[in-house]
């Protein structure tokens, strides 16, 4: 009987003429949907009694991977500018109920506030959070920074202001110093785990870093920060293609350390013992989800909302409206921006990937078999081996990528290239504190004339690894055991 109405009410709104094409229409755009829509991450990983920060947990795409990783059993710590936003204990009480995960929490850790990441670290490492994990020794598993994929820039043609230029640099600066400093202030607490310890750090990025490519020249400090382009897809590509960079000479650090230079074996011999080189248990990779619709073409028009609640463009707002259902079917939706992030958290740890046992190992020795036999034999083809998470990688569409052209491949590969951005970060980041420090009338971090890492670093304190001797840029003194 339904299918019967369903039919006649279809046959009444359209002629019978044009049944055909309205279908072929229909499965056209389905088509064009489920491709834009990109790759589904199809790799699973039970995530019960894993620790996992999320930064930006409630952008769109935030949301998208909590909800995933709660369902996979996951202790997940959302942080967040302001815990007194009623939105957000009302988004982490339904996630817990929707999945019947309770271990689902928001912390206070503003990442755009250099004191603010110092408290949460502070506070993490003393095990007094409230997110269950008073316990000791506190544990993280994973750090996915989603706080620096969405775009920030409204498109030129639709008018800036020079004040509105300032402040989307001013957020992009914050946005990669905030990554840069939490990740190496929690790099001590890090390499204190233990060594079969899965870490992994995802740092999720706007998919503009092709427009930078060409034009990035990073000589040093001054020249990365001067090199800025003027049009806000370059500004944004340059943005990411840094990200990417850190990400490469970040997972050099982390290999570097656990690979110190070995000594001559006596000190009338010049030649150095070969040994073969161990990678980390720590893997750092960016993760670019794609074109979102919420995250990248919206604020490309300007019809999202600054703090204050006014539209960035009214003209922008007004082109989103208009060509929404176009970009419903180009553009990705939550869903589909959270896969590759998922899936480079799902795909195996390449201390974690099982050895091939000696039967699977083919015999370099022919068998001796019958002639019959041998003549019915076909020879065995060998099994692709499955992918491992690769350290300092770029990952998009659930598959490790390369950065185009030659040069591309240059840029991530040459260590002065990672040195430069990394310094840059440094000083910026130094910066940074100062002008946080004046902006709130203090000197010190913390009250005693010593600042909360000096402080922390007392309290755990530990065997010295001079990083310095181990790969050159990367200056100072990490804690290790």
């Amino acid at each position: 009987m339904a299918i019967f109405i369903i039919t006649e009410g279809i046959t009444k709104l359209i002629p019978s003429g044009w049944l055909f094409p309205f279908a072929g229409i229909i499965i056209g755009l389905t088509l064009v949907r489920a491709w834009t829509a990109g790759r589904t991450n199809t790799r699973d990983r039970d995530l019960h009694g894993r620790m996992i920060l999320v930064t930006g947990a409630f952008t769109a795409t935030g949301l998208e991977l909590m909800l995933e990783l709660a369902k996979r059993g996951a202790q997940i710590v959302a942080l967040v500018p302001d815990l007194s936003d009623q939105l957000v204990q009302i988004l982490v009480q339904l996630i817990q109920q929707t999945t019947g995960n309770e271990l689902v929490f928001a912390e206070k850790c503003d990442m755009t506030s250099p004191a603010s990441i110092r408290q949460f670290h502070e506070t993490f490492v003393k095990g007094r959070t409230g997110t269950g994990m008073q316990a000791e020794p506190p544990r993280i598993d994973a750090v996915i920074f989603c706080h620096e994929y969405a775009h920030i820039g409204v498109w030129d043609r639709l008018g800036r202001s020079k004040a509105q230029r300032l402040e989307e640099e001013d957020r992009r600066r914050k946005n990669a110093y905030g990554t840069y400093f939490f990740s190496t202030l929690f790099l001590p607490f890090l390499l204190r785990s233990p060594a079969e310890r899965d870490i992994r750090f995802i740092n999720l990025v706007n998919p503009m870093y092709a427009a930078s490519v060409s034009q990035f020249e990073p000589k040093g400090v001054a020249s990365v920060a001067a090199s800025s382009p003027a049009s806000v897809t370059e500004l944004e590509g340059e943005r990411s293609l840094r990200s990417i960079l850190f990400a490469r000479h970040f997972q050099r650090v982390l290999d570097a350390l656990i690979n110190p230079p070995v000594p001559p074996t006596s000190q009338d011999s010049t030649q150095v013992p070969i040994t073969p080189k161990k990678q980390s248990n720590i893997k750092f990779v960016t993760a670019c989800p794609g074109f979102g619709l919420e995250e990248s073409i919206a604020p490309f028009l300007g019809a999202t909302k600054d703090d204050a609640g006014v539209s960035q463009s009214r003209l922008g707002r007004f082109l989103y409206f208009i060509l929404w259902p176009l970009l419903f079917f180009i553009a990705k939706q939550p869903a589909a921006t959270s896969q590759t992030p998922l899936y480079t958290l799902c795909v195996p740890h390449n201390n974690k990937v099982p050895k091939p046992s000696a039967e699977a190992v083919p015999s370099a020795e022919p068998q001796a078999s019958s002639s019959s036999a041998g003549a019915s034999a076909k020879p065995k083809r060998s099994q692709e081996p499955d992918p491992v998470l690769t350290g300092g990688g770029l990952y998009r569409e659930c598959d490790m990528v390369q950065l185009p052209s030659e040069r591309g491949k240059w840029l991530m590969e040459e260590e002065s290239v990672g040195r430069a951005v990394w310094e840059w970060l440094e000083a910026g980041v130094k910066a940074w504190e100062e002008e946080e420090k004046e902006r709130l009338g203090t000197t010190d971090a913390k009250p005693g004339g010593k600042d909360a890492s000096s402080t922390a670093a007392a309290e755990t304190a530990q065997p010295e690894v001079d990083v310095d001797s181990t790969l050159p840029g990367l200056k100072g003194k990490f804690k290790a055991s």
